[in-house]
C-alpha cells in the first residue's frame, strides 16, 4: 500500500510551482494595470477641472483662446506638483511650467472652443456695433432665430474640449495600453525595436505622433550600438558629447525642471459649458 500511494505524490511534486509560474504574469499585468488606471483617473479628474477652469477664464475674457489656455494651465498645475526640500513656491513655480508646457505643446494638447461656431459668430456679431455677439438683455431676445443650429442665447454658451495626452508610467503594462489605443497588432510589436515604429500604429491620434516624433532617434542609437565592434563604444563613433546624450534618451528632459516631455501617451478629453460673462470676441 505504501508503494502504491507514493507514486502519485512524486508524480505531483512541482504542480505548485509549475501553477505559480502561469498565474504570476497574469497577476502582475493585474496589479500593474490597477495602478495605472489609477493614474488615469487622477489625470481625468485634474483634467476636468482644468477644464472647467479654462471655460471660466474664457467666459470672463471674451472667450480668448489664450485666456482658455491659461486657465487649463492654472487648472493642471497641481497635477505636477511634486514634493521636495525646495521652498513650497519654487515647486509651484515649476509645475506651472511643466503644465504650461505640456497644455500648450500641440503634441500632447488640444484645446478646442466647440461653442459658439464661427458661422453664429458671424450672423450674431452683426447685430452689435462692437463685433462680437450680443451678451445683454438675453431674457428678451428672439430665441427662435438660429444661426448653425442656435440661438442667441446658445452662442452665449462657451463650450470648449480639451484633450491631453497623459504619459503612461507603470512598466509594461505602458506598453500594453499603448498598444490598445493605437492598434498596434502582431506580438513581435510589443518588445523591443519594432515597437517604436511609428507605421506600425494602425490608429493614430494625436498622442501617438509623439510617440513617432523620436522614433528615428531611437532607431540610430540601436543601430550605431550594434555596429560597433567590442570594446568601443559610442564615443568613437564622431558624435559629440550632446548628440550622444540627445540621441541616447528616448526624449530629451526640458532643462532646470527635470522634465521628460516623450513617453507613451493616450488621450484623454473633457468638455465644459460656462455661461458668457462677457461678448464673445473671436
Amino acid at each position: 500500500m505504501r508503494g502504491f500511494t507514493s507514486k502519485p505524490l512524486h508524480r505531483q511534486r512541482g504542480q505548485s510551482m509549475t501553477e505559480y509560474l502561469i498565474i504570476l504574469p497574469s497577476l502582475l499585468l493585474l496589479v500593474l494595470g490597477v495602478i495605472q488606471f489609477a493614474l488615469i483617473y487622477q489625470a481625468k479628474a485634474s483634467l476636468n477641472y482644468a477644464t472647467f477652469m479654462g471655460a471660466r477664464q474664457g467666459a470672463l475674457n471674451n472667450a480668448k483662446i489664450t485666456s482658455i489656455i491659461g486657465g487649463v494651465v492654472g487648472g493642471m498645475t497641481p497635477f505636477f506638483m511634486r514634493t521636495s526640500n525646495a521652498p513650497f513656491l519654487d515647486d509651484m513655480a515649476k509645475a506651472r511650467m511643466i503644465a504650461a508646457i505640456e497644455v500648450s505643446n500641440p503634441n500632447t494638447a488640444k484645446v478646442e472652443i466647440i461653442s459658439p461656431t464661427a458661422v453664429a459668430f458671424d450672423a450674431y456679431s452683426q447685430l452689435s456695433n462692437t463685433g462680437d455677439i450680443p451678451n445683454d438683455n438675453l431674457m428678451f431676445r428672439d430665441s427662435s432665430v438660429l444661426k448653425d443650429g442656435m440661438s442667441i442665447q446658445d452662442a452665449n454658451l462657451l463650450k470648449i474640449r480639451v484633450t491631453y495626452c497623459v504619459k503612461l508610467m507603470v512598466p509594461f503594462v505602458d506598453r500594453v495600453i499603448y498598444a490598445l489605443s493605437t492598434g498596434i497588432a502582431s506580438v513581435k510589436n510589443m518588445t523591443q525595436e519594432s515597437y517604436w515604429v511609428s507605421s506600425t500604429e494602425t490608429i493614430p491620434n494625436i498622442c501617438s505622433v509623439m510617440n513617432g516624433s523620436y522614433a528615428s532617434a531611437r532607431q540610430q542609437v540601436n543601430a550605431l550600438t550594434g555596429a560597433m565592434p567590442a570594446g568601443v563604444s559610442l564615443t568613437d563613433s564622431g558624435l559629440t558629447d550632446s548628440d550622444i546624450k540627445q540621441l541616447s534618451q528616448q526624449f530629451p528632459t526640458t532643462p532646470v525642471l527635470n522634465w521628460n516631455v516623450g513617453g507613451m501617451r493616450i488621450p484623454i478629453t473633457a468638455e465644459a459649458i460656462v455661461r458668457m460673462q462677457s461678448p464673445v470676441r473671436f
